[in-house]
């Protein structure tokens, strides 16, 4: 009768007779096989309760006999079950289903209204037609609601029964502004739009011109700073011509009374050329000597002279100046048992630190451009095997370094690497270098040098080179022997990772090959050292000695040279000893050293065919190596081992 349209369907049927009539059903035997029960409509004889007037669609219903009958379970839904519709953002709230939704969850309406009227605000933002809300999800999102107090676009979402759907209106563009305020919102979004190119324009500009502002007020800060320099120097400059001029007065007032007197000239000889002359000219200390005339002076029995010499003068130069200037009475008398001595007239003084000047300079703008470099080496050119090496740690002795390296930070590495933004710091630091060098300067051999002192006057007549330590914890030695044939082929014949017993800079030995470079940097940086070798023309046997180490400022691995001997290496001699007695193969190029592997002569006989497997002895940090050391001796042969 729903169906055909006789009764309308918000109509709620009961019945007062129940249209179903409980019998008992017959048990089947356990042994039989069971059989499913077709389904046959039934007939029933009973009156159907009277039907509203409204309802009637005719004036008379011929034959309601036949009743189609289905189970309960499907007619009586579950009021968590309750599905409702919502059009255009608006509930359907004459629904069956809405109604029993409603008298079920009566005692948290509020709440749930609530959540509905957030849900029909979002549909008729989006202009959304038609949405079905699953009522056992709305009740599940209500916790989180009273939490929270606002619903997200996904919690909507899940209480709808085609999310996709929807998720995919949502996602049209334009969407937004074809619902409630549509075009307000677009006037909103425009006018956002609109104001953000014109906040990011002038932003722009204003970057650009604060950027420009900086760099205007850092250039006028050095051009302060230089200004104020310039004054500075110009005062002092004005102080010393005043102080100049003052005591140009005095000796004119004086000079009578002066030059009458006794008195004692200090003499020292200079040619007066600059230093850019003086650097290119041939035995400029015996030139600059030759004004040893002015030791004449003494021809005025008032005046006494000191000479200050550039360099040491030996016995038998100054015994030939004595006797020169003690001819003199001898010509005047024209007797010659009539020579002089005047040794006590005048005085010859070469300065103890003269050599030591000039290295002090040298270190001390060393020291200056390099902060970072905790402690120096002083290697002699004509020594070996760390006896002609001393070091020192400067920095940590240096009373200025915080200060210097402040300064340096705050000037930057581009500018502090200029003369007047490191002058400061060069001058005090050159003020501490020699004491810090007398007092904390080491020689690594003590037999060959007790002392520093010593080692400084070797130094100092051999010539040597300052060279910075690795500023790491952490340093690695190796040693690569190479050789330049007569036609100019350049090879690389064996490496090495030397290992240290006596001290950090003194070799012990070297395991073959080196693993702590990869094998083609290394090769290629000895290739480099071998042309410019090949392009002094050297011919022959030589060994390159660096150190590598991970630098602490910038975490890369950092490669130096520090050595180069043109010889015969020890490594090189027992490495050719151990490719000898192996039968082995050293590919430098790869820092791997293989072994062919021992085979009995029973095995060979039964299998000729075979080859030998090659034993690789890679060149890993765990894998094999050979240990070469020349300090390993016999008792009875003078061979190394």
């Amino acid at each position: 009768m729903v169906e055909r349209g006789l009764i309308p369907t918000a109509a709620w049927i009961t019945f007062q007779n129940p249209p179903i009539t409980h019998r008992t059903v017959p048990l089947h035997s356990f042994h039989e096989a069971h059989k499913t029960p077709t389904s046959v409509a039934m007939v029933t004889t009973q009156k159907l309760p009277p039907v509203p007037e409204e309802a009637i669609m005719s004036q008379k219903i011929q034959k309601p006999k036949i009743v189609k009958i289905t189970t309960l379970s499907k007619t009586l839904k579950s009021p968590w079950d309750r599905d409702f519709l919502i059009y255009d953002g608006v509930t359907d709230k004459t629904a069956p289903d809405f109604l029993a939704f409603k008298e079920h969850f009566n005692s948290v309406w509020g709440s749930i209204l609530s959540v509905l009227e957030h849900i029909e605000k979002f549909l008729r933002d989006y202009a959304i037609p038609e949405v079905k809300i699953k009522g056992r999800r709305l009740v599940d999102l209500l916790p989180e609601f009273e939490l929270k107090n606002k619903l997200t676009r996904y919690d909507i979402l899940s209480v709808l029964e085609n999310p996709i759907y929807v998720q995919m209106l949502l996602n049209l563009p334009g969407q937004r502004y074809k619902g409630q305020g549509g075009k307000s919102e677009a006037a909103i979004k425009i006018q956002a739009t609109w104001k953000c190119f014109r906040a990011r324009k002038f932003f722009r500009v204003y970057r650009q011109q604060k950027w420009a502002s900086g760099v205007i007020a850092i250039a006028w800060l050095l051009h302060c700073h230089k200004t104020r320099l310039k004054k500075i120097l110009r005062e002092s400059r004005q102080r010393h011509l005043e102080n100049f001029r003052i005591r140009a007065k005095h000796l004119a007032a004086n000079w009578n009374r002066i030059r009458t007197s006794r008195r004692t000239i200090i003499h020292i000889p200079s040619l007066g050329y600059s230093q850019a002359v003086r650097e290119h000219i041939a035995d400029f200390n015996t030139q600059q000597n030759t004004q040893l005339g002015r030791l004449c002076d003494i021809l005025d029995a008032n005046v006494n002279i000191i000479y200050i010499c550039s360099h040491h003068m030996n016995d038998e130069l100054m015994l030939y100046y004595h006797k020169i200037l003690s001819l003199h009475a001898a010509v005047k008398s024209g007797n010659l048992e009539d020579r002089s001595d005047l040794k006590h007239r005048f005085k010859i003084i070469t300065p103890e630190a003269v050599n030591i000047f000039t290295m002090i300079e040298q270190l001390s703008q060393l020291v200056t451009d390099h902060l970072q470099i905790q402690r120096w080496l002083f290697k002699m050119d004509l020594e070996f095997g760390g006896n002609g090496t001393a070091f020192c740690d400067i920095a940590s002795h240096l009373k200025c370094y915080k200060w210097a390296l402040k300064e340096s930070n705050r000037y930057g590495c581009e500018d502090w690497r200029k003369k007047w933004a490191h002058e400061p710091a060069l001058v005090k630091i050159s003020e501490e270098l020699a004491g810090i060098l007398a007092q904390h300067a080491q020689p690594v051999n003590k037999k060959r040098f007790p002392t520093w002192r010593k080692f400084l006057q070797t130094f100092l007549s051999q010539g040597g080179v300052i060279e910075a330590f690795p500023p790491a914890q952490s340093v690695t030695n190796l040693t690569v022997d190479m050789l330049i044939e007569p036609n100019g082929e350049i090879k690389v014949l064996s490496t090495g990772d030397q290992f240290h017993a006596e001290g950090p800079l003194i070799a012990s030995g070297t395991t073959m090959p080196q693993t702590s470079v990869d094998p083609q940097v290394l090769r290629s940086l000895c290739l480099q050292i071998g042309k410019a070798c090949k392009m002094r023309e050297v011919v022959g046997y030589f060994s390159i000695d660096l150190v590598t180490f991970i630098d602490p400022s910038t975490l890369e691995q950092q490669v130096w040279a520090t050595g180069l001997s043109l010889s015969y290496s020890d490594q090189l001699a027992l490495t050719q000893l151990t490719l000898y007695l192996t039968n082995g193969y050293l590919d430098c190029s790869l820092s791997t050293f293989e072994v062919p592997r021992f085979i009995p002569k029973k095995e060979r006989k039964m299998k000729p065919r075979m080859l030998p497997m090659p034993n690789n002895r890679c060149g890993s940090p765990g894998g094999p190596h050979d240990l070469c050391s020349q300090s390993l001796h016999h008792p009875s042969r003078n061979i190394s081992t």
